[in-house]
């Protein structure tokens, strides 16, 4: 039996994020949801979570600086980024992340299923 994906997804959408969750469970990945980077950063553990998937742009911390800080706790986590804004955020994860797979960038709109195959992909399952 195969162990489940667990991811950690924050977005502060709360509609978008829990459109986001009961998507990806009804596929067999566990969530745990933030609508406060900050928040989700507090009660961040290493070796918790095999993936987070977070948006961009939300007030009080971009997700940019989310996956900074979340690699400092724990630098095996693979981390997928979403936005509506595409190409404002690019050349930042391009410089932040240079060695980060480029399907980990998703611009919205997003269906469940694509987002379920990146992070599948990402996570090589």
């Amino acid at each position: 039996m195969e162990i489940p994906i667990r991811i950690l997804l924050v977005d502060d959408e709360v509609g978008v994020l829990n459109a986001l969750k009961m998507g990806l469970e009804r596929g067999g990945i566990k969530v745990d949801q933030f609508d406060n980077p900050l928040v989700a950063l507090s009660e961040f553990e290493a070796d918790k979570y095999d993936l987070a998937l977070l948006d961009i742009d939300m007030p009080k911390m971009d997700g940019l600086m989310l996956a900074q800080e979340l690699l400092r706790i724990d630098g095996r986590l693979r981390i997928c980024f979403l936005t509506a804004y595409g190409s404002r955020f690019e050349n930042s994860y391009k410089q932040l992340f240079p060695g980060f797979e480029s399907y980990c960038y998703m611009e919205k709109p997003l269906t469940i299923a694509e987002i379920t195959k990146t992070v599948k992909r990402a996570l090589g399952r």
